[in-house]
């Protein structure tokens, strides 16, 4: 089973399909992604790039998954936040996680298209963190039957002080264990991390990112994308750019 989203970006159709076993091709787009699969073959037409990520193993016991999380830097934190009454909502508060999310992404200086409202209602799954009754972080979703991987998170912690920051970064804990009991009640066999950075250049923020996913106690593999355009005026496009970028 997969999940298919459909794009368009100025006049061009596209379609991402996400969790497939192989890529395939579609009819009546200008080009089609797919993301994560789980394995690598030769396709015509097709351009393929490795994706690395850290996955848990949704089909053992759920107090198993709670034992391999790092006791300090990840039970500890997430037991703190529920200590704190952090509460987590599910697809709820889509309004106030927008709203976050367009702020986190000014402050972090992300590029990018901004997710709007419909497209995670149609698409994602939203969990968000209440604070003293103040929505402070969010995190989206995708999900197929066997699969649930973590698109984006945004907060509010580049806008606080240091305690209430700090309050935050167990909230932002404490959403990823509430999805993992979500989708293991779901039946969902894998749970996606949402990448990890692999690159040969030393990126300290970046490294600090996959310190904080493998504290959940996750396996490192490899998935694969596939890209193919079937636009003749897309490609041209993109050779045009491609162009100016050498030049």
């Amino acid at each position: 089973m997969t999940l298919e989203i459909d794009k368009r970006k100025f006049i061009f159709k596209i379609k991402e399909i996400w969790f497939a076993g192989y890529p395939y091709d579609v009819q009546n787009y200008a080009s089609v992604r797919f993301l994560e699969c789980k394995n690598k073959i030769d396709k015509d037409g097709f351009f393929c790039e490795e994706f690395t990520t850290l996955i848990i193993d949704l089909t053992q016991n759920l107090e198993d998954i709670w034992k391999n999380m790092d006791p300090k830097s990840c039970r500890y934190i997430i037991n703190k936040a529920i200590k704190e009454g952090i509460k987590i909502w599910i697809n709820k508060n889509y309004e106030q996680f927008y709203k976050i999310n367009a702020s986190f992404r000014k402050k972090k200086g992300l590029s990018g298209n901004l997710l709007d409202i419909d497209f995670m209602k149609k698409y994602c799954t939203l969990f968000t963190a209440d604070l003293n009754g103040e929505i402070v972080a969010g995190q989206l979703y995708l999900e197929d039957k066997n699969n649930i991987r973590w698109l984006i998170g945004a907060s509010k912690r580049l806008e606080v002080d240091s305690k209430k920051a700090k309050l935050i970064g167990c909230a932002n804990r404490l959403m990823i264990w509430e999805a993992i009991k979500y989708a293991k009640e779901k039946g969902i066999k894998e749970f996606d991390l949402g990448g990890y950075y692999t690159g040969k250049i030393k990126d300290e923020q970046k490294e600090k990112i996959n310190l904080f996913k493998k504290s959940f106690g996750g396996k490192l593999v490899t998935y694969y994308h596939y890209y193919k355009d079937y636009s003749i005026i897309l490609k041209f496009i993109k050779k045009c750019k491609n162009i100016i970028k050498v030049g």
